[in-house]
């Protein structure tokens, strides 16, 4: 366990639609835990992960917003002060990406300068209804990084959290 005088903070958001599986990637991440039976977030949860990267002491504060419709309004004050937001989709469901460029543009309109984002799709180990290819297009056309995961089977769930807390990193030694 790491110090709480960590060498850097970074706030990084997860947004999306509701239902996307936003807190079972935080928990997968967090805890190695996965519930096929999570009730939906009210309002936002709050986690935190201290990690070690490039030899850096690094404490992540993780807000996972309610991705339902009667949270439209808080959101901009969840996005207050990030350092970095991760935008999830749900692979098996085309409806939820069609939904992640309006998150984005009040991220924008909230944070005023860009921050590293990165679209992440999950459940990868369902039926596939997005193409790899579309949500690719769309992440260029936002400037985020894109990536595939699953937080039922682990899969990339690290690896996605590692690389938005390293391009933190980047962005505050640019």
């Amino acid at each position: 366990m790491m110090s709480p005088d960590s060498q850097y903070k970074f706030k990084i958001t997860l947004f999306g639609p509701g239902g996307v599986g936003k807190t079972s990637l935080l928990l997968r991440y967090i805890k190695d835990y996965f519930s096929d039976d999570l009730k939906k977030t009210i309002g936002s949860n709050f986690l935190i992960k201290d990690v070690e990267l490039d030899g850096k002491n690094i404490r992540l504060l993780l807000w996972d917003i309610g991705g339902q419709p009667q949270f439209h309004k808080l959101r901009t004050i969840y996005f207050k002060g990030s350092n970095a937001a991760l935008g999830v989709f749900d692979l098996s469901s085309s409806q939820t990406l069609l939904k992640i460029p309006g998150w984005v543009s009040s991220i924008k309109k909230t944070v005023k300068k860009t921050i590293p984002m990165l679209l992440l799709g999950n459940k990868v180990d369902l039926e596939r209804e997005v193409d790899r290819e579309e949500a690719e297009d769309l992440a260029k056309r936002l400037s985020c990084e894109y990536m595939e995961a699953s937080a039922k089977t682990g899969e990339n769930v690290e690896i996605a959290f590692e690389k938005i807390a390293k391009a933190c990193l980047q962005d505050i030694n640019e």
